[in-house]
């Protein structure tokens, strides 16, 4: 340990010992140590990927650096956005110089939380694992928060004023909406995944910084994390159920005539079901929802029996393929039928960031997921992003992995007059609509030794290769590009 490092933590454990926020999560330097024992630098590797010809050429390695905390059964925590992309991970425990090789275990980008693996016990050795906190912290609470800022090797401890619980749109995956615990905190990148400690317990994890208010963070709640740690006990993550429909409340009697509903009854109207969703089963447009099991839904969506919680906050800390009773009038009658939690595929795959394609005659295909949104989305024409931001949020259910997209075109003399055809939505190969990638592969693979006949939506004329011009651009382009075979390209 360097001399400067030894003078910070002495500083910050004479601090804390003299503070309110510190001195009340820990009963003494003991238990001081066991939490900074517990919490663990995270790096992760990003090499050029292997999977998308995008990347070739490109040599510089990327590193993102975030933190974790260990937990029981030698696990790590830590944030998804962390280690998404990661192509070789390691990390490393407060006060020692060597980095363990580590892998992930589960991740779930709907919650933004991922838990790896060290093998090697050394790792875990002398280590008290953090205990988790089973509520969220009050307002007006401290917190202790820890966490390695921007990459440094030094662990930096901070203190958190809890000042608001409330619920907002994750950005790492930019669509889920989900409980938060916005603290007041000197918190930078890379505190990612470390723990914000109350009471020897961690009462949430370190996830967002605001852009807007300076000073301000956000937290992971303990009813989150607990979702996701016992979701993942059957050894796979499922996620969060998606609530599938919405509704119109403050309905007025004269309504509640019309529909033939008690006049004194409360409840939501429905106005939209998703397809393919947990209730699309079971529920229609203008049913009038009014009990949920044996919670009653007030006129607002709100439930009558617990003050402050919605029906959002009833159905969605369920788990998939959990059954769920509904109350609700359609045409005057009454009716009571159970319906059982799903995934929504949709969604999932507007949350995948696995990258897919598939290259042939220079021409690369990419199914629309969040991997085509993300970074690299300055090579996605703005009509494209706007048409997939906000009608895919509107109407999910029409979001399938059947978009295949022309995302780019390595040029050569012979494909250069196609390029009106970048960005645009693939039809048909071949008069063959391919359900995914993989299809589309497969059908290219057919056509490629005759005639490959491309249509694009909105696009007159479809683009047409022979094989001698298919063989001609593959040869170039891989040797231009240094792109190797199309079957390593394919993002198996």
């Amino acid at each position: 340990m360097n001399r400067f490092f030894f003078l910070r933590i002495c500083v910050l454990i004479l601090f804390g010992f003299s503070n309110l926020p510190v001195s009340s999560q820990t009963n003494g330097n003991s238990d001081l140590k066991n939490l900074l024992n517990g919490v663990v630098i995270v790096r992760s590797d990003i090499y050029p990927d292997a999977g998308d010809p995008l990347e070739f050429g490109e040599q510089d390695l990327s590193r993102d650096v975030g933190s974790g905390f260990i937990v029981s059964g030698n696990r790590i925590l830590t944030n998804a956005h962390v280690i998404s992309e990661s192509k070789y991970l390691k990390v490393k425990r407060f006060n020692s110089s060597k980095y363990y090789n580590a892998k992930v275990e589960f991740i779930g980008f709907d919650c933004d939380l991922a838990l790896i693996s060290v093998e090697d016990e050394e790792f875990f050795s002398g280590v008290e694992p953090l205990e988790l906190s089973e509520e969220s912290p009050s307002l007006g609470s401290n917190l202790l928060m820890l966490g390695y800022p921007e990459g440094v090797e030094n662990l930096t401890l901070e203190n958190g004023l809890v000042n608001r619980v409330e619920r907002i749109r994750y950005s790492f995956t930019g669509l889920d909406y989900r409980k938060v615990i916005r603290v007041s905190a000197n918190i930078l990148p890379g505190y990612s995944g470390g723990p914000a400690v109350q009471n020897g317990k961690v009462a949430g994890i370190i996830f967002e910084v605001s852009q807007v208010q300076g000073n301000t963070a956000y937290l992971i709640p303990p009813e989150v994390i607990q979702h996701f740690l016992k979701d993942i006990q059957d050894g796979q993550y499922d996620g969060f159920p998606f609530v599938g429909f919405t509704f119109q409340n403050g309905n007025s009697e004269s309504v509640k005539k019309y529909l033939g509903i008690p006049q004194n009854l409360q409840g939501v109207l429905i106005n939209k079901v998703y397809p393919n969703s947990s209730f699309s089963d079971v529920l229609q447009t203008d049913d009038f929802l009014y009990k949920i099991d044996e919670a009653y839904v007030n006129n607002e969506g709100g439930l009558l029996e617990f003050t402050g919680r919605t029906i959002v906050d009833l159905i969605e800390p369920g788990f998939v393929g959990q059954k769920l009773t509904l109350y609700f009038y359609r045409n005057g009658k009454n009716y009571k039928i159970q319906a059982e939690l799903k995934k929504t595929d949709s969604l999932e795959l507007y949350r995948d960031r696995q990258i897919r394609n598939f290259l042939g005659a220079g021409l690369l295909f990419q199914p629309v997921n969040r991997a085509l949104f993300g970074k690299e989305s300055q090579r996605v024409e703005t009509a494209l992003r706007y048409h997939y931001s906000y009608f895919i949020q509107d109407d999910l259910f029409k979001f399938t992995e059947r978009d295949l997209i022309l995302t780019t075109i390595f040029p050569d003399p012979l494909n250069s007059k196609y390029l009106n055809y970048r960005f645009k939505i693939l039809e048909s190969i071949n008069g063959k609509t391919p359900a995914n990638i993989s299809e589309f592969r497969d059908y290219w693979k057919k056509y490629s030794n005759g005639t490959v006949v491309l249509k694009f939506r909105g696009v007159g004329l479809p683009l047409v290769l022979d094989a001698k011009t298919v063989r001609t651009i593959d040869l170039r382009v891989r040797k231009r590009f240094d792109v190797k075979s199309d079957e390593a390209k394919e993002g198996k």
